[in-house]
């Protein structure tokens, strides 16, 4: 990523949240520094490398990546919409709306809360449901 490099290396690409706790930073207009956009879509770098490289995007890409626009609170606890997911083209509200979820999303639940939990929020979301309990694997 070239235009992250400096005289001594790399800039940074994380920024301070509170102790022990690091975002990946972002730019002006609210994107992810890893961000790009190719025909005329934002796409994320970490997702293209590692389906070009073929690795498991469960290794190429932190959690909170693979399931934005839904985000962690309350201790891990609880997923839901992150608050300025809507702010995006590709995530906003639709006029029509659907109880199916879009299968990179239910493929991101698999990946990071195990085998059969996307299939489980899917059937869920399919009954019209808006809450349900997720058990991380152990």
């Amino acid at each position: 990523m070239p235009a992250y490099q400096n005289e001594h290396g790399y800039d940074n690409v994380f920024e301070y949240v509170e102790p022990g706790l690091y975002a990946l930073d972002t730019t002006e207009d609210g994107l992810c520094l890893l961000a790009y956009v190719a025909d005329h879509r934002i796409r994320c770098s970490l997702h293209t490398a590692g389906t070009n490289l073929g690795l498991p995007l469960g290794k190429v890409k932190p959690e909170a990546c693979l399931l934005w626009p839904m985000s962690l609170s309350e201790g891990d606890e609880v997923l839901s919409i992150a608050g300025d997911a809507l702010a995006y083209r590709c995530t906003a509200l639709r006029r029509k709306r659907s109880n199916r979820l879009p299968a990179a999303f239910v493929e991101a639940v698999e990946l990071v809360y195990g085998d059969g939990r996307g299939a489980h929020l899917e059937k869920e979301a399919g009954t019209g449901a808006r809450r349900t309990m997720l058990q991380r694997r152990s």
